[in-house]
């Protein structure tokens, strides 16, 4: 089926990702002295799923402003359809656009906040994000089995994006660390790799923790941080833990989890 025209029209508007790449990482290295190495060890082709452990809001910018293919992350359904909350302000109970004047053009406001939110998510997953509802269960109206179902979907979902030769990036902690330490591995991404019968890739970041925050920049010390950020050698599919996948991708996700300790001793 092909577009209508007004997809074709918010089309138009979609930047290629070689433009927000680069200014990205223009941005880091004029604030950060950030070092990224090891991309060489992502296949050319092929799909391919990379972990690394979570320190803070920069990892994911670091990590997509060195390389060379597409990488896609998983994102909040929110971070994609931001002019949901401003709709919202429009049409709440008391707002001026609920009495004329304003009233009259709120259609006009809210359809033109709806493409310009179109556009925004259009231009996110050009880039390589894909909008999931983390947490399920309790950020909306879903049951736990719903939820349930809503993940095993999803799952389905990131398998087919390997198996398409897409390269998936996971933080198997689950969460950016509270301490700066490194925390236990979920089993996600190693079930996901077994699943697509793709390579699973261990990179480790260090010196990025906090130095997003506002603190940082007022202290000074997020200028000229010292980031190092390094991808290692792909753990390929005939290599993987035989047997049930559960009991696999266990062995799995330990191994995984020794290697980024392995790299992150080697980072300075």
């Amino acid at each position: 089926m092909s577009d209508s025209p007004p997809d074709l029209l918010e089309s138009l508007f979609v930047i290629p990702r070689d433009v927000p790449k680069t200014i990205l990482r223009t941005a880091l290295e004029l604030i950060y002295d950030v070092k990224s190495t090891g991309f060489e060890n992502i296949p050319q082709s092929g799909g391919a799923v990379l972990i690394s452990n979570h320190t803070d809001y920069l990892d994911i910018p670091v990590q997509a402003a060195s390389a060379e293919r597409k990488i896609v992350y998983l994102g909040k359904h929110e971070l994609f359809h931001p002019q949901e909350e401003l709709i919202k302000i429009l049409d709440m109970p008391g707002s001026p656009f609920q009495y004329p004047p304003l009233s009259f053009v709120k259609p006009w406001i809210s359809n033109a906040l709806d493409v310009i939110g179109s556009i925004y998510k259009k231009n996110l997953v050009s880039w390589g994000s894909m909008p999931i509802i983390r947490n399920a269960a309790n950020e909306s109206e879903m049951d736990k089995k719903a939820a349930l179902e809503y993940y095993e979907q999803l799952e389905g979902y990131m398998v087919d994006l390997l198996k398409q030769g897409e390269i998936l990036s996971i933080y198997p902690e689950g969460t950016r660390t509270e301490s700066g330490a490194l925390g236990p591995f979920k089993a996600m991404p190693a079930k996901l790799a077994i699943r697509a019968g793709v390579p699973i890739i261990p990179s480790a970041i260090q010196g990025a923790w906090k130095m997003s925050l506002p603190e940082s920049f007022l202290s000074g010390k997020a200028f000229r941080a010292k980031i190092r950020y390094h991808i290692g050698k792909p753990i390929l599919p005939k290599d993987f833990p035989t047997g049930p996948e559960k009991k696999a991708a266990k062995e799995l996700t330990e191994i995984l989890e020794k290697e980024v300790r392995s790299i992150l001793s080697t980072l300075d």
